[in-house]
């Protein structure tokens, strides 16, 4: 059933980057890509719990099972959960503000402070919890100079280009995959370049020139091409002939074309004067919309809502690594398809990577035990938003809203052993079939297998001897194609006759642990970094371990004092911008110093 939204996503592609591409030619002009999308963000301000009764209760199950599209979903599904929004919070509102680095860790370490979050708190959280020194100001500065570089520098390098005159070579190393997703991204996205769009009267009065209906498409004229009785009545002729074909050339525009030449003629016609061609006008559609021909030199070759979902993931992941290394965390895909639980209601949940903790003990780190979750990333691939109806901002909420739900209940499951539903059901423990033993089914498929070894061996033992008991002479096409059916009917027999209780739903790689949580509070704070377009944004979710109890078990919740959550958003940072992606990997190494601490 597909709710918030299904998972598309391999494990094999959700780490596969794509190579970078090489930058056009510079000041060379090319066919324009389609119009760019315009940047817009979703904004849906949930109403409160008021279309209920004080005493009804709200039954999630009852509400969120009907829906079979994401169409289903309405601003009621929204208000059922009891959701409260703080939008374009700062910082320092979404972790305590001494885990925030200072101003000062933007200058070189040898001339500041390079230990510690800052200088009023490094004695209280020079560790963390893995045992290992909290980073401190080199490690910032590091990576906040490789983010300061020029995007055109940057790709200047990783390209192996020289650099523009002038200015310096850039020389990414801890994110130098970053740069080359980035580079991706704003093939799609990056508009800096492409240039104000001319207005519709400039066109139109462009378009009213003497010099707009003088234009022709025709091989440049020779006297060997074409017999000349009449110089002059040709020449005429000729020049008539051009008006016509710019009148009728191309979809019927009055307007030349960029690649059309100036017909020549003789030399003794050099009196008859021809106005010269020139450069082609956009056509009022042309214009209305940016889009020329063969006058585009900014870097987009597409437009944003064409850009493959598997671009954002990359960028994300490639944006977020070099921070978590240095925290000793790491960035995983989930290894099993999230589902989000209401009671007996799965709900799957888009999740775009998840950010565990590594284990201290080395053996556990090798076959891949990871701690945590610590927090959620989720990148979107809708770009239409404020509409009309308002579906779209619905939704993209509903699915943060799951995704941050969602680690919440794997956290809440610290020191918990999994509960396997109907494991004591009598379907999982006695044979099925009324108890028969089963043995008749199959058995026709078998002896029409290989007559001849059976009657060799005067009985059958199965199909897991069956190889051994052929001949070891080259066996004939429609033999073969007999073993691989009855192989294939055996496996089913086995299926049918097994009795097994369903598969787990935890990942049994994964130690379950709520890591950062307040001891002060009774509220865990979730984080997830969201992504749409190309700007992330830092969530911060506060929820009640009496919250998800009611998810999993139902009940009334209306009048308790934990029935509500509390999102706080930071405003959208650009990746494509300088200050921007600076600001983001200032709140990211601040959520972590702050989950992270010992």
């Amino acid at each position: 059933m597909d709710l918030l939204c299904c998972l598309r996503r391999g494990p094999d592609k959700a780490s596969r980057q794509a190579s970078p591409l090489p930058l056009p030619e510079d000041d060379k002009p090319r066919q324009s890509p389609p119009p760019a999308t315009p940047v817009k963000f979703p904004c849906h301000e949930p109403k409160e719990l008021s279309c209920y009764a004080e005493n009804a209760e709200i039954d999630l199950l009852k509400l969120y099972s009907p829906i079979r599209k994401l169409g289903h979903l309405k601003p009621k599904h929204v208000s059922a959960l009891n959701l409260k929004i703080n939008r374009d919070v700062s910082l320092d509102q979404l972790f305590p503000e001494h885990y925030l680095p200072s101003s000062g860790w933007g200058k070189n370490p040898g001339f500041g402070n390079s230990t510690g979050i800052s200088s009023a708190s490094v004695s209280a959280t020079s560790m963390l919890r893995n045992g290992t020194i909290t980073p401190g100001h080199q490690a910032y500065h590091a990576r906040m100079k490789e983010l300061l570089a020029d995007n055109e520098d940057a790709y200047r390098a990783i390209n192996r280009r020289p650099p523009r005159p002038g200015r310096s070579a850039a020389r990414p190393a801890h994110l130098r995959k970053f740069y080359i997703a980035l580079q991706i991204v704003g093939e799609f996205w990056d508009t800096s370049l492409d240039g104000p769009a001319p207005s519709f009267d400039d066109v139109t009065n462009a378009g009213s020139s003497p010099h707009s209906a003088v234009v022709t498409d025709e091989p440049p004229y020779t006297p060997q091409s074409k017999n000349i009785s009449n110089e002059h009545q040709s020449s005429s002729k000729l020049i008539k002939r051009d008006y016509v074909v710019s009148q009728s050339s191309g979809s019927g525009e009055p307007y030349p074309n960029a690649t059309s030449k100036t017909s020549l003629v003789p030399a003794s016609h050099a009196s008859i004067p021809i106005a010269p061609s020139p450069p082609r006008l956009p056509s009022p559609a042309e214009a209305l919309s940016g889009v020329t021909q063969n006058t585009y030199t900014g870097r987009r070759t597409s437009t944003g809502s064409q850009m493959p979902a598997q671009y954002r993931h990359n960028l994300l992941k490639e944006f977020l690594e070099p921070i978590l290394w240095v925290f000793g965390c790491r960035y995983e895909t989930p290894r099993t398809q999230p589902h989000l639980y209401f009671r007996n209601l799965r709900i799957p949940v888009d999740l775009s990577g998840v950010v565990y903790c590594n284990p201290k003990e080395r053996p556990s780190s090798i076959i891949g035990s990871l701690e945590g979750p610590l927090l959620g990333i989720q990148g979107r691939h809708n770009t239409m938003f404020g509409e009309e109806d308002g579906q779209s901002d619905v939704v993209d909420l509903l699915r943060e809203v799951g995704a941050m739900l969602l680690i919440a209940q794997e956290r809440s499951r610290e020191g918990m052993d999994e509960v396997i539903p109907n494991v004591d059901k009598w379907f999982v423990t006695k044979p099925r079939w009324g108890g028969g033993t089963g043995e008749a089914i199959g058995e026709p498929l078998r002896l029409a297998c290989d007559e001849d070894v059976i009657n060799q061996q005067g009985k059958y033992d199965g199909m897991s001897n069956l190889s051994e008991e052929l001949p070891t002479k080259k066996r004939s096409q429609e033999k073969r194609a007999k073993v691989e059916m009855n192989r294939e009917a055996a496996k089913k027999e086995n299926l049918r006759k097994s009795t097994m209780p369903p598969s787990t739903r935890w990942d049994s790689r994964i130690k379950y642990e709520r890591i950062g949580k307040d001891a002060e509070s009774e509220f865990d704070n979730i984080y997830l970094i969201s992504s749409v377009n190309h700007h992330v944004c830092i969530v911060r979710l506060l929820v009640h371990p009496a919250y998800l109890s009611y998810l999993a078990n139902g009940g009334d919740p209306l009048g308790q004092p934990w029935f509500q959550l509390q999102m706080d958003r930071s405003k959208w940072f650009d990746l494509l911008v300088v200050e921007d992606r600076i600001e983001a990997m200032k709140g990211i190494w601040g959520v972590l110093a702050w989950l992270m601490r010992a």
